[in-house]
């Protein structure tokens, strides 16, 4: 496989258990359905549909359209990781992967992190009940 952005040839590397298709020259990576939940930064839920998700494929971001390097189908459409992230990807329609540009990886760790952070600073369990309790009550 080729990088859709310099055209050099891709080599595969390990992450954990999983094969990526990552370039050398430029950081790119071609993540194949479902990879991008087991290379982020661990959440729960799934990543990719949260991203997928009534997602209008129409964002612009500094790199531009690139045909996928998997399929050759193209131009791959943009989408913006999670939401408010300002992360853009290329996902492809045809065979549902993720091309990730050098940094991007890196900034979804970030805001995974951060997330994750948010979730454990909520309300605890008690707080959860109160709360179901309260809303229950007849009005």
């Amino acid at each position: 496989m080729h990088c859709p952005r310099c055209k050099k040839l891709m080599t595969t590397r390990s992450a954990g258990e999983t094969e990526l298709d990552s370039c050398l020259e430029c950081g790119g990576m071609f993540l194949d359905r479902g990879e991008l939940n087991t290379v982020a930064e661990p959440t729960a839920g799934d990543l990719e549909y949260s991203t997928l998700h009534d997602e209008s494929f129409e964002h612009d971001d500094e790199f531009g359209p690139i045909a996928c390097p998997r399929c050759g189908v193209g131009p791959m459409g943009k989408v913006e990781f999670n939401i408010y992230t300002g992360i853009i990807l290329d996902h492809c329609a045809a065979c549902h992967g993720f091309w990730m540009d050098g940094p991007e990886l890196k900034r979804i760790d970030v805001e995974v992190r951060r997330l994750n952070d948010e979730a454990s600073d909520g309300p605890g369990p008690v707080m959860l009940w109160f709360a179901n309790f309260i809303w229950s009550l007849p009005r």
